[in-house]
C-alpha cells in the first residue's frame, strides 16, 4: 500500500524536474518573444526573389530550351560538355512519394508529416550528387540523357574556355528566354560590370 504512493510521488517528481534542454528551450522563447515584439519580422506585399524563381520555374516546366552543359570534377577538371536542352535534373527526383502517413494510436503526435510534390509534378531533391544532363547529338538532333555524379554547370548560351581557364560566353546570339525584374520603389542597384575576356 505505502509502495504505489511513493511509485507516483517519483514519476511526478521526474516529470517535474526540468533537463538543461527544457531551460535551454525556454530561454530562446524567451529571447523569440522579445525579438517579436522590439523587431517583429517584416511583412512584404511582393517578393522580387518569389518572381524570379516563379518565372525560371515556369521556363524550367513549360519550354524546352536549348543549353550548354559543363560536366566537371570536384577539382575543376572538365569530363564531358555538350549542347543540352533544358537544365540538369538532379537524379533522386521522384514522380511518386514514398513517404506515407502513419498514425500511431489515433494520437496527433503520432503524425508524420509527408512531402507534398510541387506544381511541376515532381517530388525535390533532396541532397545528391547524381544528375541527369539532357544532351543533344548536334548531327541528329536526338537528346540523349548523360547520368553524372560530377558537379554539373547549365548556361543558357554557349561557353568556351578562356586562356585563364574560365568559362565564357562564346557568343552574341539572343537567349530564348528572359527574366523580367518588376520595377519597384526604392534605387536599382546595377550589377559591377565584368572584366572583358580576352
Amino acid at each position: 500500500m505505502f509502495l504505489f504512493p511513493m511509485i507516483l510521488l517519483l514519476l511526478v517528481i521526474s516529470g517535474c524536474a526540468e533537463t538543461s534542454e527544457d531551460k535551454d528551450r525556454h530561454i530562446v522563447n524567451k529571447q523569440q518573444e522579445m525579438y517579436q515584439q522590439t523587431q517583429p519580422v517584416h511583412i512584404y506585399d511582393y517578393s522580387i526573389p518569389r518572381d524570379i524563381y516563379q518565372q525560371i520555374y515556369d521556363i524550367t516546366t513549360t519550354k524546352v530550351v536549348a543549353t550548354y552543359s559543363i560536366i566537371e570534377s570536384v577539382t575543376g577538371v572538365t569530363r564531358y560538355e555538350c549542347p543540352s536542352m533544358g537544365f540538369a535534373i538532379p537524379a533522386d527526383t521522384q514522380l511518386t512519394n514514398p513517404l506515407q502517413p502513419t498514425y500511431l494510436g489515433g494520437s496527433s503526435s503520432g503524425i508524420v508529416a509527408i512531402e507534398q510534390a510541387e506544381p511541376n509534378g515532381l517530388f525535390s531533391s533532396k541532397n545528391t550528387d547524381g544528375t541527369y544532363v539532357m544532351c543533344v547529338d548536334l548531327k541528329t538532333s536526338e537528346v540523349y540523357p548523360v547520368y553524372t555524379e560530377h558537379k554539373v554547370t547549365t548556361f543558357p548560351f554557349i561557353v568556351e574556355k578562356d586562356k585563364n581557364g574560365q568559362w565564357v560566353r562564346a557568343d552574341n546570339k539572343p537567349l530564348a528566354f528572359k527574366i523580367e525584374i518588376k520595377k519597384t520603389e526604392g534605387t536599382v542597384i546595377p550589377p559591377p560590370a565584368l572584366p572583358r575576356a580576352k
